[in-house]
């Protein structure tokens, strides 16, 4: 078995720290082969939104990047390869720092096991993609924050699950960390030092179980019972849905208590879920397919812009690439 832990902060950063510990004691738990990798030590480019990926699984390839020479490669085989991951990452401001978000971006789409499965139904069980997607993977994350409160780190474990959701990688513990801003300031923490290492004796744990056996082990349960998080977009009334499973939920008070109440069919819907992940490639289809029935009227609408005067400031360099309108999109996903 391989443990990877992708740090995602400063080499021997406070997050950093706790994600050896917590890989430590996963190792010692499991007798597990592990691996740390920095983020910050690959040149990792930002999606572009070309869709090229996309179009190669849906026609049977295996939707490699076609613009970007960089790093991600590596780490795709890196993730590819394990059997669970530990995601660690400073908080910056709320949420997860921009360049774990650019590896979010990359992994998308284009690494969604629903997208694969209906790819190799489309094309007669004949695709290119690495069959490895289908691994039963688990992972966890850790979120260090500088503040004394959660207001500011509120949605920095919600985010990350942007990582992990595509491949159905099995979240089964978190732990997000206060007051250790500063370098060096986790070592006068000691319980989260004792935290990450029940994360990673959670991490063992969960490898030593059948998949369809593994669950939830963290200290929180959350308000969603499916991601375990508390972020909640809230309307005008009682009705809510989970920010990082996308499923609907009834809200009621007893008195300063509140309570979500999320049915089955809703939970079975969670984009952590399979289903809930083909539900999305059937949507993409739909939006795709009203956008090919009117596409043909694109050339005269782009007119205004295409000829526009206004060009982008850029600055003084010779690796610019043209400054024109991109419109791919993907004629297989409309039929």
């Amino acid at each position: 078995m391989k443990i990877l832990g992708l740090s995602c902060g400063r080499r021997m950063g406070n997050s950093e720290v706790l994600l050896r510990h917590a890989l430590d004691a996963a190792a010692a738990s499991s007798g597990a082969e592990i691996e740390l990798i920095r983020l910050l030590d690959l040149s990792i480019q930002p999606c572009t939104g070309c869709i090229a990926c996309l179009v190669d699984i849906v026609q049977g390839g295996a939707g490699h990047c076609v613009r970007h020479k960089d790093d991600f490669p590596f780490i795709e085989d890196k993730i590819y390869d394990c059997d669970a991951l530990i995601v660690s990452a400073p908080i910056y401001i709320w949420s997860q720092p921009g360049y774990l978000k650019l590896l979010c971006d990359r992994v998308g789409p284009s690494h969604d096991i629903s997208f694969a499965t209906c790819s190799r139904e489309m094309n007669q069980g004949k695709t290119k993609f690495d069959e490895r997607i289908y691994k039963e993977r688990v992972g966890a994350f850790i979120a260090v924050g500088g503040a004394p409160k959660t207001d500011w780190t509120s949605m920095a474990l919600p985010t990350m699950y942007q990582l992990t959701i595509p491949m159905n990688i099995q979240i089964v513990d978190q732990m997000c960390v206060l007051r250790a801003g500063n370098a060096g300031q986790i070592y006068f923490l000691p319980d989260a030092f004792a935290r990450a290492v029940t994360l990673g004796r959670n991490i063992a744990e969960a490898l030593a179980q059948p998949a369809p056996a593994r669950k939830w082990l963290g200290d929180e349960q959350g308000s969603c019972p499916v991601c375990h998080c508390d972020l909640m977009v809230v309307g005008k009334t009682t009705n809510v849905e989970c920010a990082v499973c996308g499923i609907q939920g009834t809200m009621s008070l007893k008195g300063a208590q509140v309570e979500i109440a999320f049915s089955e069919e809703e939970q079975a819907k969670s984009r952590l879920k399979y289903e809930g992940k083909r539900k999305h490639f059937q949507e993409i289809q739909e939006v795709t397919g009203e956008f090919f029935a009117v596409k043909n009227q694109l050339p005269e609408l782009m007119k205004k812009y295409s000829s526009s005067p206004l060009k982008a400031t850029r600055p003084p360099r010779n690796d610019q690439e043209p400054d024109t309108a991109c419109c791919e999109g993907i004629d297989i996903l409309a039929s």
